[in-house]
């Protein structure tokens, strides 16, 4: 099944998430170089993914721990450099995993659930008689259709399955 029947994801909720972000990075920095929370950026970076696509939880996932380590330059702590670029690469490469886990399961979401409508939306019609079959019963196609308009598939009701056998069984 093609993407394009994928509706688009909302756009107003990036104001959500950059505040978000914002406030990670706020608290981030308020804390000092000791106290470490990375969990916490995974909230604004699945948010973009899920919400507004791949490319920005990716961005989000660069940018927040790139963030972290210019703060590293600002406080002055006990540790190297190289040490916080190391750790700002690992949260890079986990928080752009997660992102692009959580687009993906976003993606599959949205797809399976119009693959749902189209097949909660498909009717049993008789091949012969034109009846369609709503809860175990068998009602005259231009009730129906007066009624609910949706997609149909061919079956047979009980009354024509046994004339068709009784023709098929004279040949």
């Amino acid at each position: 099944m093609s993407d394009s029947r994928i509706q688009p994801r909302p756009t107003l909720l990036p104001l959500v998430w950059i505040a978000l972000s914002i406030g990670c990075l706020a608290l981030d920095y308020a804390l000092g170089p000791f106290i470490q929370f990375p969990i916490v950026y995974l909230v604004p970076v699945s948010l973009a993914a899920w919400n507004s696509g791949r490319k920005p939880g990716l961005a989000l996932a660069v940018i927040l721990p790139l963030c972290r380590l210019y703060f590293i330059t600002l406080w002055d702590p006990p540790w190297t450099f190289l040490e916080s670029a190391v750790n700002a690469a690992i949260r890079i490469t986990v928080l752009a995993s997660f992102a692009w886990l959580v687009d993906r399961t976003a993606t599959q979401t949205k797809r399976l659930s119009s693959e749902v409508l189209l097949l909660t939306g498909m009717l049993p019609v008789c091949a012969r008689c034109r009846k369609i079959r709503r809860a175990g019963d068998w009602h005259p196609l231009e009730t129906y259709v007066l009624q609910n308009p949706g997609e149909f598939k061919h079956e047979l009701c009980p009354e024509c399955a046994e004339i068709s056998a009784e023709i098929f069984n004279r040949r």
